[in-house]
């Protein structure tokens, strides 16, 4: 019955890729990488990529040095020339490795647990977005 499909669409995800699609947010790329790996427990955090599409200068030029993307754990894909925010998401979806690919703006400070419901909500059914 019932039961048992919700029972058969449960799992229990552990890991979170979070994508960041940039196109020209400078200082708002780096203050939301920070915001992320700050308030997000690092044995859920899998890793930040981050999509630059097209920001001139680079933001590994800008704001998202070596030392910063070693010290957040970041992974920069680079567009040359703007492809759109549906690719930007595309290609960082497709390289993540996490077992939830969370999607949020380059300009956001999330909260302290603000991952907590993606687990919990998605653990109850994988096929559910949030």
């Amino acid at each position: 019955g019932e039961e048992q499909v919700r029972e058969s669409l449960a799992w229990e995800p552990r890991s979170l890729s979070v994508v960041l699609p940039c196109a020209g947010e400078g200082e708002y790329a780096l203050n939301t990488v920070r915001s992320v790996y700050e308030m997000t427990p690092h044995d859920a955090l899998r890793e930040i990529i981050v999509v630059d599409d097209g920001s001139t200068p680079p933001l590994t030029e800008s704001h998202l040095s070596d030392d910063a993307q070693k010290k957040y754990g970041v992974r920069v894909i680079r567009h040359e020339s703007t492809v759109g925010l549906i690719g930007s998401k595309q290609d960082g979806g497709d390289a993540a490795t996490g077992d939830i690919v969370v999607f949020l703006d380059c300009h956001v400070a999330p909260q302290k647990g603000w991952h907590s419901s993606f687990l919990k909500l998605i653990g109850e059914n994988y096929r559910r977005i949030v």
